[in-house]
């Protein structure tokens, strides 16, 4: 919708004629015509009464032309790639950072079978006792309720250690989409 076309539809809409219009704003029939027609624009001062006139804001009536410009042949223009910048992200993504998210990813997965591993420790003791394959101790299974004791306490921080991870990548890959597309 352009710019004229908004016009055109707050006008019928508040059930006003080109006259009236022409009139409140102190201007003639023709040009309140030729801005609906999109012969001419009002300039900046024009819109602003307008937008009072018709209970719009300005951003309100220019929003569907902003829309418009965006958009070529009903399709939305492809934004352009800048390709030294695409070869300098996949160089440095594939050499340097790949390197750096492996060792992150790994830590993160050491951290979470620590955490799980001192969480069941009393389970897998108490298991190994049964089956025989080690002899009872209580300083042993008291020991075994301290690391699940620090594995839950461990817990959250691996939690909020792998948010802050995540939410890093995320903001990672957006900035490389934002290096490459103009």
């Amino acid at each position: 919708m352009t710019l004229g076309e908004s016009l055109k539809q707050a006008r019928t809409e508040k059930n006003l004629t080109q006259e009236e219009v022409a009139q409140k704003l102190y201007v003639t029939r023709q040009t309140v015509s030729r801005w609906e027609q999109n012969k001419t624009m009002p300039n900046i001062f024009v819109l602003q009464e307008l937008g009072n006139l018709y209970g719009l804001s300005t951003d309100e009536l220019l929003s569907e032309t902003k829309k418009e410009a965006n958009e070529i042949g009903g399709e939305k223009k492809m934004k352009k790639v800048n390709w030294l910048a695409l070869i300098g992200v996949l160089f440095f993504n594939l050499l340097l950072f790949s390197s750096v998210a492996v060792t992150a990813i790994a830590l993160v997965l050491t951290f979470w079978a620590v955490t799980f591993i001192f969480i069941l420790a009393p389970i897998l003791y108490i298991s190994v006792t049964a089956v025989g394959w080690q002899d009872f101790e209580a300083l042993q299974l008291l020991l075994s309720f301290v690391l699940m004791l620090i594995g839950w306490l461990w817990y959250p921080l691996a939690k909020k250690f792998t948010q802050i991870l995540l939410e890093f990548f995320i903001k990672y890959i957006k900035f490389n989409q934002k290096t490459i597309y103009n």
